[in-house]
């Protein structure tokens, strides 16, 4: 016994020996033959082994097979592996089960597909004596491709660079992992889980790829049934694009959509779809119906609906500006998925809030091609009365473009509304008509073969507007010929199109030709222009035009901000001045005024000539040299201006006009006339003083920078004028100071009276000016203060001031004197005197003698009085003489009758009583009398 239990022992270890040890000895290759033949007939499809074979029964059962493939080479379900491994649980074979401990699919190409009539084409195992529905599989690792095909619509989908790892339940459908995988060049990570359905005809499914590389999540869940090898799905689809996890990071705009779906290979269909565009708090919600078509030319239908959008809203903008949210808008058109095949959207609302203003029944249709979404249709009503409509939009890579029509009964409202303001500048009383080839991305719209109808004139050409990007700005190109235009309205209507108020576009090339321009009211022609700007350069090429009456225009230049160097050249000519101070009449009509005012407007050929230059500083390299020389010659007068100073380059090329203000300059001007009384017309004196005969001339320095008190020199003469002065004005604080020396000057203006008036020519003063006030340019309102104070030596007291006040229009002052000061300075001086006299001839000396008082207005010499007009004896000697009998007693000059004029001045002189004259009486001198003090009288300084 003992010997037997010894044999089986020693038996049982050679057969354990051997299994263990006997198959590294066994080339199991030469069995390849018998093994696929087996394979075969088990799984009942072909099985063939390319590579190495190689199984094991101990420790645990494996086998391992090289360049294996399961299926015929026709077979669209043909399964082909680089390596198979596989190791089975033995204890669960000695129970008679098949349970694979894991099972790794490495270098795996599986080519699935439906035929013509959509039934998946799957190698038949039916013939197969095992059931793979008995297969379970602990450990599940998978790498290789999938290519799904589709007869019938000759299309390919290939899911490449697959890794799996996961568990089977059961072939039949129980399985249940993760891994990810590669479609056009994206990585995708995914989550697939599946089971058999309650009835075990179906199978329950649940797919979930989370964002990759591209942020998009979907998720699908539902019943997946094979009818006949048919399948159909019925269950609900999401596809979303999640926000970013912290706020402020910059990230894509997130959407989502959640729809039932029911499909089967010849289409699906899509009720009530839930759509949502944007943040959560402001997002754009969604609803409508769907259907997608497969085949051969697939197409992905869609109508979706809103009673309401608040566009605003949406672009997370507060600005009333329509233009500030059309950026977000069209990026936000840019972050719409595409979609893999063609796709047709319809969108309908009653109502968009945008600009804070409706935009009413509103219906779009949009379409991509698979590559990028276009507006096939789009019309709505904006303000303005305005009917929109966009047709025929063709796909472009990331833009679209079509037909363009726009009708405004009042485009005032609508340039209003685009622009984001609530007033309404009435200027146009006409209707506006645009058509044209526009094309829309999300940082750029051009108009194409534009046609308009603006302010009644027809325009024709092209506008091309571009947003370059946060650092850079924007740009615009236009290309406009018409045969009359408004320059004004269509710089307005363009501007809304190119961007919000206020703001100019980094860089711009314009090219208009115009037969009859207008501006400002001023008709212009004809009227040709082309010059651009931007970061580099500015450049006139040309620039044309003429007026009514004989004036031409031409200009050209260009500048290299880099450099800071440059030229401008500008000339002008016309039949007389006031046909050429036109030009200037929008933007300074004061100035035009003062030209209108000198008479007489004499016919005859005027120039104007304007020459600016920029130059290296020779000196410093960081500075530049501008000039400017500006030539007047006309009839009436001659004048020259030049203007030289020193920038800095860099202030000059980014046109910093803080950094320019401060910058030293010196202004020398020249201007002479013919006639006086013209040159004192054009520096608004004429209604201060009065010209004499002949030629005059003003000469004029100011010297210093803008920000800072400039040093002023001017001199007047010639024509029965003579005066200077010299002093500072502050222009930031409205302030200056002068002294002023006049030494022939006639007054009458000034006083109202007649110029031949004796008592106010010939005036001689010295005096202090103390200027100060302001002007407000959009008003077209000045305030000005002048405070003139005579310099007089030899006088005790203060000197009176002199107060003049000057406001409204500049070409209409409304001016006011005050010599109420003067008036009572020279009152009191004469008493004085006059005392001082006579208390020297009541002590019997001779009356003292006494400085002249200054006087503006000289009176006429006063007659001797008669020798009967002596002091009597015991006669108070200032109590008046009596009126004599047989001769009559001399009357005070009379001033002539002046020519009624209104007021000039809110005080005027008092006249001063002529001087009284004693004469001691014939006969010798009378005792002097015993002295008395003097009496004085000291006048209070004003």
């Amino acid at each position: 016994m003992q010997t037997t239990l010894l044999g089986l022992a020693i038996a049982f270890i050679i057969a354990l020996l051997a299994a263990l040890i006997g198959p590294y000895f066994v080339d199991w290759n030469q069995f390849r033959p018998q093994f696929e033949a087996e394979a075969t007939r088990i799984i009942g499809v072909s099985v063939r082994v390319a590579g190495e074979l190689d199984a094991r029964l101990l420790p645990a059962p494996t086998l391992r097979l090289r360049a294996v493939t399961f299926g015929g080479n026709i077979d669209l379900g043909r399964l082909r592996a680089d390596k198979l491994d596989v190791e089975f649980s033995l204890g669960s074979l000695m129970r008679g089960e098949w349970r694979a401990t894991e099972l790794t699919l490495g270098g795996m190409a599986v080519d699935l597909g439906l035929d013509a009539k959509g039934r998946v084409d799957l190698p038949s195992t039916a013939s197969g004596t095992f059931n793979l529905a008995s297969l379970a599989i602990e450990r599940l690792n998978l790498t290789g491709r999938i290519a799904l095909h589709d007869a019938a619509s000759r299309s390919t989908l290939e899911l490449n660079d697959i890794v799996f790892s996961g568990d089977v339940r059961s072939l039949a459908g129980s399985v249940r992992g993760d891994g990810n995988f590669t479609v056009g060049r994206t990585r995708y990570p995914f989550r697939i889980s599946s089971g058999p359905s309650a009835d075990g005809s179906a199978t329950r499914l649940h797919l979930n790829v989370d964002p990759g590389e591209r942020a998009i999540l979907a998720d699908l869940e539902g019943v997946l049934a094979f009818d006949n090898r048919l399948p159909k799905f019925d269950g609900v689809l999401t596809l979303a694009v999640p926000a970013v996890k912290k706020a402020g990071e910059p990230g894509p705009t997130p959407w989502k959509l959640t729809t039932k779906l029911k499909a089967d290979p010849a289409g699906a269909k899509f009720d009530q779809i839930d759509a949502s565009f944007g943040p959560e708090d402001s997002a754009l919600k969604l609803g409508g119906v769907g259907d997608l078509r497969f085949g051969t030319s697939p197409l992905l239908r869609a109508v979706l609906s809103a009673r309401q959008v608040d566009a605003d809203k949406l672009a997370a903008r507060n600005d009333a500006e329509p233009l500030r949210v059309l950026p977000a808008l069209r990026a936000g058109l840019a972050a719409i998925p595409q979609a893999p095949i063609p796709a047709q959207i319809e969108f309908n609302s009653d109502q968009i809030m945008l600009g804070a203003r409706p935009l009413q029944n509103i219906t779009a249709e949009l379409r991509t091609d698979g590559r990028s979404w276009t507006f096939q249709r789009l019309e709505l009503r904006a303000p303005g009365m305005t009917q929109l409509s966009l047709n025929g939009a063709a796909p472009g890579a990331d833009s679209f473009s079509g037909r363009l029509s726009v009708e405004s009964s009042d485009p005032d409202t609508l340039v209003a509304w685009l622009q984001g303001r609530s007033e309404v500048n009435r200027r146009s009383t006409r209707p506006l008509r645009l058509a044209g080839e526009v094309t829309i991305a999300a940082n750029h719209l051009a108009i194409d073969r534009l046609k308009a109808d603006i302010d009644g004139g027809a325009v024709e050409g092209r506008i091309d507007f571009a947003q370059t990007g946060a650092s850079k700005g924007s740009r615009i190109n236009a290309e406009l010929k018409a045969d009359r235009l408004d320059l004004d309205a269509a710089a307005s209507f363009v501007r809304a199109l190119a961007g919000p108020q206020g703001e100019w576009p980094e860089e711009a090339r314009l090219s208009l030709d115009i037969g009859r321009a207008i501006s400002a009211g001023q008709e212009l022609r004809p009227f040709t222009a082309k010059l651009g700007y931007g970061p580099a350069a500015l450049s006139l090429e040309q620039l044309r035009f003429g007026q009514a009456g004989g004036v031409t225009t031409e200009a050209s230049g260009s500048f290299d901000r880099a450099k800071a160097t440059g030229r401008l050249a500008l000339k002008s000519s016309a039949n007389s001045l006031r046909e050429l101070t036109a030009l200037i009449e929008p933007c300074a009509p004061s100035v035009r005024a003062r030209f209108d005012a000198i008479a007489p407007p004499l016919p005859g050929a005027t120039r104007l000539k304007l020459d600016l230059s920029l130059d290296k500083n020779a000196e410093h390299a960081d500075r530049s040299d501008a000039r400017v020389v500006l030539d007047l010659d006309a009839p009436q007068l001659k004048a020259t201006a030049t203007l030289a100073a020193q920038a800095p380059a860099a202030a000059i090329g980014g046109i910093d006009i803080d950094r320019l203000r401060n910058s030293d300059f010196t202004l020398d001007s020249k201007v002479s006339a013919p006639q006086a009384g013209a040159l004192l017309a054009l520096l608004g004196l004429d209604q201060v003083a009065a010209a004499g005969e002949g030629a005059s001339q003003f000469e004029g320095k100011a010297s210093g920078a803008w920000q800072k008190p400039l040093q002023v020199n001017a001199k007047l003469s010639g024509g029965g004028l003579d005066a200077d002065a010299q002093g500072s004005f502050d222009w930031s604080a409205s302030k200056g100071s002068a002294s002023l020396r006049v030494r022939n000057v006639n007054l009458a203006p000034l006083f109202g009276t007649r110029p031949a008036d004796k008592s106010v020519q010939s005036v001689n003063l010295s005096a202090r000016a103390i200027v100060s006030g302001g002007y407000d340019i959009p008003a077209d309102q000045a305030d000005i203060r002048a405070s003139l104070t005579p310099i007089m030596t030899g006088l005790s007291g203060a000197p009176p001031e002199i107060q003049l006040f000057a406001a409204g229009p500049p070409d209409k002052l409304n001016r006011t004197i005050d010599l109420a000061p003067l008036s009572s300075w020279l009152a009191v001086r004469t008493i004085d005197r006059e005392t001082r006299r006579l208390d020297a001839i009541e002590r019997g000396e001779p009356p003292p003698a006494t400085a002249a008082l200054p006087t503006l207005v000289s009176p006429d010499p006063v007659p001797e009085p008669s020798v009967l007009d002596v002091p009597m004896p015991g006669r108070y000697p200032r109590r008046a003489p009596p009126k004599s009998k047989g001769a009559p007693t001399p009357k005070a000059p009379q001033a002539a009758p002046a020519v009624q004029s209104p007021p000039l001045a809110s005080q005027q002189v008092t006249p001063l009583p002529p001087p009284i004259e004693v004469r001691p009486a014939p006969g010798p001198p009378p005792a002097k009398p015993k002295p008395k003090p003097p009496l004085v009288l000291t006048p209070q300084n004003p």
